[in-house]
């Protein structure tokens, strides 16, 4: 594994990942956040579809239910709670799952990962916020401790992800690199499965940016692992990051203008529409710059499926141009694509 995307669980995401090229999905193991919304037995039937119709077999997934921990039993015929309920559903269709938790989820939290870790054999993820780590480390391995102990299992069998959030700046990268190497140097009293440093970059809202034209937003997470790896003496951490998506939960019910997010080296380019067609027919035009910038990738339609889909927009050979859920899919489809491959080749994100 070299490569932990944090992405939401919505079908844009699961497509994705649904169409990802074989040497791509062995090299990841995505993290699928469990969305919140109104009705929760509804989110995860939903989570439980998209599982079940797009995750290719054998691909390893991590699933966080932490948004939802104390929403209590799911209801109906089952009698357990989300995580367990989604453990089943994994189960049902032989889909291996890796249970998220974190050092101060609730006993009974704790209680569903160490049953799903027994159902499913892979272990679990611990999700570490670097911004709330005590300055005592002995505090936190207290913890720690405790909850693996609650848990049945030893670090050798525990992805650790240490996560820095949201990093936009220049400035909060070098504020987040202390915290992030304080973490490491912690993290070395335990012989981790995994060690993971993860970020997000990408902005909550696109409203602000220029229209119908390509905005460079520079990947700080990319900069965070770099100055990290750096400063790090050992083997450098795992690379992780929140795809093109904010690292926050999404509003419910926005809806934003056509927009375009295509990663280019540690940089994305982000095109947004200013509306002038019926429908989303902007999109069209969008891929139509993207094929005709230098930012198009060398490889072309072959660097991923969603590359695939862009071109077709662009020569108009679809006869719609999509939605929000689709132009997420092709935009994290490549992302998936070229962060694999560029830590494969070149051993950097």
């Amino acid at each position: 594994m070299t490569y932990v995307p944090i992405l939401k669980g919505k079908r844009g995401e699961f497509t994705a990942l649904g169409k990802v090229a074989p040497e791509v999905q062995a090299q990841i193991r995505p993290v699928l956040e469990v969305v919140p919304d109104e009705g929760r037995r509804d989110v995860l039937e939903t989570f439980r579809k998209h599982a079940w119709k797009e995750l290719p077999k054998g691909l390893e997934v991590a699933v966080d239910c932490g948004a939802l921990w104390h929403a209590g039993p799911v209801g109906g015929f089952f009698t357990g709670h989300s995580m367990n309920w989604l453990s089943e559903a994994f189960g049902a269709w032989l889909l291996p799952m890796v249970p998220v938790f974190r050092v101060f989820d609730p006993p009974g939290a704790l209680r569903e990962v160490r049953d799903v870790h027994r159902a499913h054999g892979l272990g679990a993820m611990l999700r570490l916020d670097i911004v709330a780590l005590p300055a005592d480390s002995s505090a936190i391995s207290h913890e720690v401790r405790r909850a693996l102990h609650a848990l049945g299992i030893t670090p050798e069998q525990v992805d650790l992800v240490l996560d820095a959030g949201y990093v936009p700046s220049d400035v909060a990268v070098a504020q987040a690199v202390p915290a992030m190497l304080h973490a490491l140097d912690w993290a070395r009293t335990a012989p981790w499965r995994q060690v993971v440093t993860a970020g997000g970059s990408f902005p909550q809202t696109l409203a602000r940016l220029p229209r119908d034209r390509p905005n460079r937003l520079h990947r700080w997470e990319t900069a965070l692992w770099h100055k990290v790896a750096r400063s790090f003496e050992g083997t450098p951490p795992v690379f992780g990051d929140y795809g093109v998506s904010h690292p926050a939960m999404p509003a419910k019910g926005w809806r934003g203008s056509p927009n375009l997010r295509y990663t280019v080296g540690e940089d994305w380019q982000v095109y947004v529409a200013s509306q002038r067609r019926p429908g989303n027919d902007d999109f069209f035009a969008l891929c139509a710059h993207l094929l005709e910038s230098d930012h198009w990738a060398a490889q072309g339609e072959a660097t991923s499926w969603g590359d695939q889909q862009f071109a077709l927009c662009a020569h108009g050979h679809r006869a719609k141009a999509g939605a929000a859920s689709e132009w997420r899919a092709w935009a994290t489809s490549h992302h998936l694509a070229v962060v694999a491959n560029s830590l494969a080749s070149l051993g950097t994100p």
